[in-house]
């Protein structure tokens, strides 16, 4: 039976979808928290696979770039911004709820610009890939909050919340980051799998160790878009003297 080519990348897509919605009945079901995380990595390995086939096959279309950032939304913006709020969240009080929605808020409005900035310029099936996105993509701080969760770090509820509410602000900011749709899936996972394996053999701990990890890491490529741009003005101050 033939099976036609689109089905694949909305397969994967849904994959994406389907998983963040485990990791939602997860958390609503008091689960653990871990469990939620890896069915995001899971979710995550879908939206890294799903662009790429779609451009392989050449069956990218405008439902499927609407269709993969709703899922997006789900899997990288609801998932973590509840995990964060029944881990430490709710003890902050309105600074947590404030913290989710900011969460919500600019994963929401990352997504949709996006979306808008790449109709804009040509239509999706012609469009390159970018070598920059302008903000920080949704899936870091779902890596750096699912990290940080699922290792269970001792930090303050209020610390927790501002770092949150950095996140959210990075997500929508105009720091130009390094784009990696370009690159192979084995090129991003293979890094990120030997730096899990180093902090699960430094730490002892598979959870901790790879929590840790994904939440430090995620947190300096973080800062890498405001470093730049701050390294940029002292070169530009300094070439005015």
């Amino acid at each position: 039976m033939h099976i036609p080519r689109v089905y694949l990348p909305n397969a994967l897509t849904l994959g994406n979808l389907l998983s963040g919605g485990a990791a939602l009945l997860i958390i609503s079901a008091d689960g653990p928290l871990a469990l939620a995380g890896l069915c995001v990595g899971l979710g995550l390995l879908c939206d890294l696979l799903d662009g790429r086939a779609a451009r392989a096959l050449g069956v990218s279309s405008p439902l499927g770039a609407q269709l993969d950032s709703l899922a997006d939304l789900i899997t990288f913006g609801v998932v973590p911004a509840l995990a964060l709020y029944q881990w430490r969240l709710r003890e902050a009080g309105l600074l947590g709820l404030l913290a989710v929605a900011a969460l919500l808020a600019a994963a929401a409005g990352r997504l949709a610009r996006f979306n808008v900035e790449a109709t804009a310029a040509k239509p999706i099936e012609a469009t390159p890939q970018p070598a920059r996105f302008k903000g920080l993509a949704v899936t870091l701080p779902a890596l750096i909050a699912l990290g940080a969760v699922s290792a269970d770090l001792p930090l303050p509820a209020s610390l927790v919340a501002l770092c949150a509410l950095g996140l959210a602000a990075l997500m929508i900011s105009a720091f130009p980051y390094r784009s990696f749709k370009d690159q192979p899936v084995t090129a991003l996972l293979l890094p990120i799998a030997a730096l899990c394996l180093l902090g699960i053999s430094l730490t002892g701990r598979v959870a901790f160790g790879v929590g840790l990890t994904l939440a430090v890491g995620g947190a300096l490529y973080a800062l890498t878009g405001p470093a730049a741009r701050l390294l940029r003005l002292a070169s530009a101050h300094t070439h005015r003297r």
